[in-house]
């Protein structure tokens, strides 16, 4: 994950002097926006609503944006429920006004802006659901869930309440965490978390960060984890998970601290442009989740029996690593079976 800065830039006010209201807006634009219109008059409530606000920015998706979406069926199918039309056109509609140049600006990290999507059926992150937008070869590209990616390909349409952007791709919501494992193909976790009974458990978090191995992380450390218990791989498991706090690759400060779901802290580290979580290397970041963020690392999280920040399963020093890894809640300790401590050790060892 490189990262050189990490403040997402601030919404820029909006542009005042502005006498053109959105529904005024939207009928000039009707050639390009005629479809998004058509799916706003349906939703009369939400038209007045967003019409209302002040200081936002609307990511318009083009009429063949739409067109590309509503062929596939099992999108065409779910467009029939108002809740769900409501829900998309929500998340299209972002808190703060942001004109080109503020995207334009973010080439050395992303802007997350938090939108309107907040209906908890949809999305439980705290001020709304975000969108990552970023320059990308000159262009403004907004990621949102299931890394569906949107260029901005018309700019800066001013109306009473802030700006409307023209984009090629309408937005996906982010789906739930145990779809998003099965997006990333994170097949190894999602049988460690079914085993652990633990789907439920994350999926219902609010303000979720997961810090998830990919496949090789578990291959290297298959046969130490074979060994554990269910407790024990809640415990780890449990370790890789913050609550209460999403952590977009924006907020990461050198040397942080997270208190995890386990009770341990993990320590958020910086080196040659890359983060570190421990030891464990970011290899993907802000993989968007209905109830917060997920960055995949290359390596599963081992927590010490003190309640120290361990080390990962493949880099830095087992010493004092301690001989029990600690279950869900901060100070059960459970004791980890000999084989499965030897094979640690020995795992750590080797990878030196």
């Amino acid at each position: 994950m490189q990262i050189k800065r990490f403040l997402p830039l601030a919404a820029v006010p909006a542009v005042w002097g502005q006498t053109q209201t959105l529904p005024e807006l939207l009928a000039a634009q009707n050639s390009t926006l005629s479809t998004l219109v058509s799916l706003l008059q349906s939703q009369p409530a939400l038209l007045n609503t967003v019409a209302g606000l002040s200081n936002i920015t609307i990511l318009a998706p083009s009429n063949a944006a739409f067109a590309t979406l509503l062929a596939n069926p099992t999108v065409a199918a779910k467009a029939a429920d108002p809740g769900f039309v409501a829900a998309l056109l929500s998340y299209h509609v972002l808190k703060g006004t942001f004109p080109a140049s503020a995207f334009l600006a973010a080439t050395d990290a992303p802007v997350f802006a938090n939108t309107y999507l907040t209906n908890k059926t949809y999305s439980t992150v705290e001020d709304g659901q975000v969108v990552e937008a970023q320059t990308q070869g000159g262009s403004v590209v907004v990621t949102s869930g299931n890394g569906t990616m949107s260029k901005v390909v018309a700019t800066d349409f001013h109306f009473t309440g802030g700006v409307v952007h023209v984009v090629d791709n309408v937005l996906s919501i982010p789906a739930d965490l145990t779809g998003v494992l099965g997006q990333e193909n994170l097949t190894a976790l999602t049988a460690a978390v079914t085993t652990a009974n633990l789907g439920a458990t994350l999926t219902g978090l609010e303000q979720l960060t997961l810090f998830a191995p990919n496949n090789g992380a578990f291959d290297k450390i298959k046969d130490v984890a074979s060994g554990l218990t269910v407790e024990q791989l809640t415990g780890v498991l449990s370790y890789h998970a913050v609550a209460g706090s999403v952590v977009y690759s924006t907020d990461i400060q050198n040397g942080a601290k997270v208190k995890t779901v386990q009770g341990s802290d993990l320590t958020l580290t910086i080196r040659d442009g890359n983060v570190f979580v421990n030891d464990a290397k970011v290899v993907k970041p802000n993989v968007l989740v209905k109830n917060g963020v997920v960055h995949i690392i290359d390596a599963v999280l081992i927590p010490k029996a003190d309640g120290a920040s361990g080390n990962s399963g493949n880099s830095g020093n087992s010493t004092g690593s301690g001989n029990a890894v600690p279950g869900m809640a901060p100070g059960n300790k459970a004791t980890l079976c000999t084989v499965a401590l030897g094979g640690l050790v020995a795992l750590f060892n080797l990878l030196l």
